[in-house]
């Protein structure tokens, strides 16, 4: 693609390279030609970083032919967006051509090159390793427009775009991107990397010439980053709005732009997108930023979304529900999406079904995420069930201690808010609504936001004071129970054992540096007393745990262990906290004192009001500080009498058993649920009943049934009879006027009721998919409206362009018409100026002499220096061959001492197939393995590139297995793989091989024909041969017995007898029988021609014709099979007679029977095709 012409011998002096994707191909294209014409001593490589690892070609790379393999880069494509792929694979790239022995240049793919870099860069390597450029080299002023100082400052003020490394950037090409640690020189050159951040400052013109000029000198680049072929008429699109440089302001910079733009369609730019391989799924939902980030935190790492599973994984796990309700993906696309978080700002609670609405309808109409990523319903909380009983719900050491209490006072006890009386031990826990919800908490205050909770229990009456407020809940008093599990079992040493609590979440309030501080004042020179301090929360509070080691590092009897269970083998626990978390300290002492640990803390607070005189108590200062000397005091006390402090622990142990032992704590816990619920009865509210909306219609309807009253009083006397008589008068006419009433009624009664029912059913959900797409089609009709709105714009804007161009046009042919007759006057003069430039030519031509001897004295320093470097490299090289030949010996002896060997006498190889076991007498193969580490590379390649991976590979010859062990292992579990092979002994090693390299499962998938290929079933004789193996021939009448024989099959018949390969497809067969080859080939013509596989012989024009064969009608008949001729070295079709005569001189010849399309005529040979050619020349 990109044209770089490989001359023989060429050394570049400059590589230039760059990092893009696929999409930006025709801006690499620009960018490869004008480095190119402006360095022709130069060489230019480009890295696609989503190319297919088959499309590489000259001056293009995939991130394969740098190193990064396949599930690496997948990895990194899932969790990097383009621009974070791009910027990991540069590292690589440079690392890469650096040990080319020249110098790198990076250049962005949106750069244009105007003149050569060479010198400029050579120089700048002069003094560092790595080579930097400033995007501008003035400060950018605080005007308003775009770039200014606050892009500067987000974006950095060195240009990505141009990056130039030497010999000893090595270990800094992973912090390019923090140049303060990578020593740089910093290139201050104003005529490179142009562009829209410094065109301001850096006016372009015209010298005479006509080239661009920045101030006065030639301009060497132009860095086109942002600069959108569509948007012509803005220098970047990135700054859009209140652009800094205006083209209409600068003709010079908007004619390259318009050059470029040009440029870039001729290198094949259109307006199609070109999509970006790892943007979006293979249904083409895009995945979002956000995803890619939890992605990269993700610990594991997830199976990539471009795997060989097709994005399974990836998708099954960013689908995965997630704490709050939703899924991965929607999640992340919500986070990503500034609109979506203002449309929804609470999509896990009251937004939930809205948000999920979007997502099943816009969300996946639009492909930003799958329809398994669509979050489900909202699960129902569990049903209430009206009775006495008690919800414990939440998670960790303090809700188990609640629910053992509960459980402990005989009420029904669930771990799910089912009762009406629910007990929580953290505000994170949901609760359902018509609850009674109680929350026990620990060191809780009066700010605390307690929104929906009912009643507060805390464990202090000093906890409870500090916790009340008017307008918040009922605080009451229900101590967190604590476990007995025995008191400990606790013999007093020669050392005195003092503990400590080091939590470092409660660094301040635990005060765990008074402990430390009161026991060196209480001990400073005794050496039978120890302080050992249980310590935890240290990976998460750094600066605490490094205060703590500090003071603690220089005293030998102090030390920090991460065991809690250190605490119980302690003559005494000291606890000098400060208020703040009481209850929390209260309850880790109280854990230690039921199990007989005697307690030295702070008097003051729940711990206090805990252990009373059952505790060693140290006074302290005003606001809860303790005092230090009167602890050492005690402590001296304390280590001077341990009988006393034991005692001591087990009266604290009988006192916390008797007002924090789960069967008291269950006493108080069971009034205090009794009286919740009562109290939730009583405010409960009584369901109202559902009134029909028919009800008032149909009371309605009997009216029509009442009789007129006719013997209501009057002040007539005459009035009811007359009354009577008008009544019995219209009374036909009632009857009637009653009836159509009532038929009136009746519909509207059906009517109403038929209402009714329809909005039952709209309430219900019916109609809102309807709606839904409804509306989805009419924001794509809107879509596409303000589409056509913006390409109307564009083209009214090209309009202008092109009107605008002819203007241009038109000018310029005006000027030519001036310089036209111009030139037609100066030509009058021409006579003299000729003269007056010979002479000066002539001058010219002695300084060029000059200068063509000062550099060919300079080509041989060059190459002087050159040859050092190249001695030197071989002697690198050569030492790398012969730690490669030492590690290899060494592994090889270590797989043969460990590994169990054949009864066959074998050596040991290590080879790109794995651990190889040959012949000990083999004189061909087993050295040249040895050394190489491959065997026939072009032809594993090749049959590689052929190789179906269900089909059936037939090894003919197979010896000891090279190729049938290679591609078994990239087969895997679907194709099959058949060696044929008459030597016993190479059989065994064949079989050990791939047992030895393989799976089991892998393994089964061969099958071993123990037999010599022929044309038809008998015996053979055979005979060994000076490359491996046996030789076979056809068994002369008069053999005696001692001719070795082997048998002989034909492998038609013997492949439909193998239950293996059955139903399946000959897709490859390699024959390694030199002048045998067509004769195991006869035996297997009606596969040939019935699954065309494709067949790589072995040929030999000399061993077929002392076989009594001759060699070109052999090779006509393969052609009359329907396959052409090709030599593996020229990879071309030849004629049987070009191929035998060609072989003059040789022992075989590798030939590839490639078979043509089916009812295709065979193709012409190319004349006189050479199977050898010159060791320069590319195969």
């Amino acid at each position: 693609m990109l044209s770089v012409t490989e001359v023989p011998r060429f050394q570049p002096t400059i590589c230039a390279c760059t990092v893009a994707t696929a999409a930006e191909l025709p801006a690499v294209k620009v960018l490869s030609s004008s480095f190119l014409a402006e360095h022709p001593e130069g060489r230019f490589v480009a890295l696609v970083v989503d190319a297919q690892p088959e499309h590489s070609g000259p001056g293009l790379m995939t991130p394969a032919d740098i190193g990064v393999p396949e599930d690496e880069l997948h990895v990194l494509a899932t969790s990097l967006d383009a621009s974070g792929l791009k910027a990991a694979m540069l590292p690589k790239l440079l690392e890469a051509l650096l040990p080319q022995g020249m110098p790198v240049l990076y250049l962005d793919p949106w750069v244009q090159v105007f003149g050569s870099l060479t010198k400029l860069v050579l120089e700048a390597l002069r003094d560092a390793p790595v080579a930097l450029l400033p995007r501008t080299l003035r400060p950018l002023p605080a005007d308003g427009l775009r770039p200014g100082p606050a892009e500067l400052h987000e974006l950095g003020a060195f240009d990505p775009g141009f990056i130039a490394v030497g010999k000893g950037a090595e270990p800094y090409l992973d912090s390019l991107d923090m140049p303060a640690i990578v020593p740089h020189h910093v290139v201050r050159d104003a005529r490179v990397g142009v562009s829209v951040w410094n065109v301001a400052d850096r006016p372009l013109h015209r010298t005479e010439s006509g080239s661009l000029a920045v101030v006065g000198q030639d301009l060497l680049t132009v860095h086109f980053r942002g600069f959108d072929p569509r948007r012509p008429w803005l220098l970047s699109a990135d700054f859009a709005d209140r652009p800094r440089v205006l083209l209409s302001e600068h003709p010079e910079v908007a004619e390259l732009c318009t050059a470029y733009r040009g440029e870039l369609v001729k290198s094949g730019w259109t307006v199609a997108p070109v999509p970006y391989r790892f943007g979006a799924l293979i249904d083409g939902t895009d995945i979002p930023s956000e995803l890619r980030a939890d992605y990269r935190a993700a610990d594991p790492t997830p199976p990539p979304a471009f795997g060989e599973d097709g994005g399974g994984g990836f998708l099954v796990w960013a689908c995965e529900r997630t704490e709050h309700g939703g899924t991965r993906w929607s999640d992340a696309v919500w986070r990503a999406d500034e609109s979506l978080r203002r449309q929804f700002p609470a999509p896990f609670g009251a937004d939930a079904e809205a948000w999920r609405e979007w997502c099943a309808g816009v969300g996946v109409a639009s492909g930003r995420l799958p329809v398994p990523a669509v979050p489900q319903p909202r699960i129902e909380g569990p049903a209430l069930l009206d009775q006495l009983g008690v919800s414990v719900v939440g998670s960790g050491p303090l809700t188990e201690a609640v629910l053992a209490a509960a459980r402990a006072s005989g009420l029904p006890v669930s771990t799910s808010a089912s009762y009406p009386v629910v007990v929580r031990t953290s505000p994170d826990d949901e609760v359902p609504p018509d609850r009674f919800v109680v929350e026990v908490a620990l060191d809780a205050t009066a700010a605390d936001d307690r929104t929906g909770v009912n009643e507060l229990w805390l464990s202090s009456d000093l906890s409870r004071a500090a916790a009340e407020r008017i307008g918040g809940p009922i605080v009451r008093v229900v101590p967190v129970p604590v476990h007995d599990p025995g008191a400990r079992e606790h013999t007093s040493g020669d050392v005195v054992v003092f503990a400590a609590i080091a939590d470092h979440e409660l660094d301040r309030p635990g005060n765990v540096l008074g402990a430390v501080s009161a026991f060196l004042t209480a001990f400073p020179d005794r050496s039978d007393v120890e302080l050992r301090i249980a310590v935890s929360g240290a990976l998460d509070h750094p600066e605490a745990a490094e205060r703590l080691r500090l003071a603690t590092a220089s005293d030998q009897r102090i030390s920090l262990v991460a065991d809690p269970k250190v605490l119980l083998s302690a003559d005494a626990v000291l606890s000098l906290h400060r208020g703040g978390a009481d209850d929390r300290i209260a309850l880790r002492l109280a854990e230690l004192a039921v199990q007989g640990v005697p307690i030295v803390a702070s008097d003051h607070g729940a711990v206090a009001e805990l252990f009373g005189k059952t505790a060693v108590l140290v006074p302290c200062h005003q606001g809860a500080e303790p005092d230090v000397q009167a602890a050492s005091r005690l402590l001296r006390s304390l280590a001077d009498d341990l009988p006393t402090a034991a005692a001591l622990g087990m009266a604290g142990r009988e006192h916390v058993l008797s007002v924090r032992s789960v069967s008291r704590v269950s006493e108080v816990l069971r009034e205090r649920v009794e009286h919740a619920y009562r109290g939730w009865r009583a405010r409960r509210p009584k369901p109202k009943a559902e009134v029909d909306p028919m009800l008032a219609l149909q009371s309605a309807k009997h009216a029509l049934l009442r009789q007129p009253t006719v013997d209501g009083p009057h002040r007539t006397p005459m009035a009811p009879a007359l009354r009577k008589v008008v009544l019995r008068a219209l009374d036909h006419y009632d009857n009637h006027m009653r009836q159509v009433l009532h038929t009136l009624v009746d519909g509207v009664e059906r009517t109403v009721s038929e209402l009714v029912n329809r909005q039952d059913a709209l309430k219900d959900g019916v109609g809102i998919g309807e709606l839904e797409l409804l509306r989805a089609e009419v924001e794509q009709v809107a879509e596409r409206q303000s589409h056509f709105g913006d390409q109307l714009v564009g083209v009214d804007d090209g309009v202008v362009r092109v009107r605008a161009d002819m203007a241009g046009q038109g000018r310029r042919m005006r000027d030519i018409e001036d310089a036209v007759v111009a030139e037609a006057a100066k030509r009058a003069k021409s006579t003299e100026v000729l003269a007056e430039r010979i002479d000066k030519l002539t001058v010219a031509l002695d300084r060029t002499l000059d200068r063509i001897d000062t550099l060919e004295s300079k080509v041989v320093e060059v190459f002087r220096e050159r040859d050092q470097r190249l001695e030197a490299a071989v002697r690198t090289a050569n030492h790398a061959q012969q730690s490669a030949d030492a590690l290899r010996r060494v592994v090889v002896r270590q797989h043969e001492a460990a590994g169990d060997a054949p009864a066959v006498r074998s050596s040991l190889v290590l080879c790109d197939a794995g651990m190889m076991r040959l012949p000990s007498d083999d004189a061909f193969m087993l050295p040249l393995l040895s050394s190489n580490g491959v065997w026939e590379p072009e032809l594993a390649d090749l049959m590689d590139s052929v190789l179906e991976p269900d089909g059936i590979f037939l090894d003919v010859g197979a010896y000891v297995g090279y190729h049938s062990l290679r591609v078994l292992s990239r087969m895997g579990l679907m194709g099959a793989v058949v060696a044929v092979e008459p030597d016993a002994s190479a059989a065994a090693l064949l079989r050990h091989n791939v047992a030895a390299n393989l799976p089991a499962a892998v393994a089964d998938r061969l099958t071993v024909v123990e037999g010599a290929a022929w044309e038809s079933p008998g015996e053979l004789a055979a005979s060994p041969t000076l490359t491996g193996g046996v030789s076979v021939s056809p068994l002369a009448e008069d053999a005696g017995e001692d001719v070795p024989r082997v048998r002989s099959v034909r492998l038609d018949k013997e492949l439909d007898d193998i239950a293996l390969v059955q139903g399946m497809k000959l897709s490859v067969v390699r024959v390694d029988t030199p002048g045998r080859g067509h004769r195991a080939l006869a035996g297997l013509v009606r596969l040939l021609r019935r699954d065309r596989p494709h067949v790589f012989l072995e040929f030999s024009a000399t061993a077929t014709a002392d076989f009594g064969d001759d060699p070109v009608t052999v090779l006509k008949e393969f052609g009359i099979w329907g396959y052409d001729l090709v030599p593996l070295a020229t990879r071309q079709v030849a004629a049987p007679d070009q191929i035998v005569k060609a072989m003059e001189g040789l022992r075989s010849v590798s030939l590839w029977l490639r078979p043509r399309p089916v009812g295709a005529k065979p193709a012409a040979p190319a004349p006189a095709v050479p199977l050898k050619q010159p060791a320069d020349q590319a195969i």
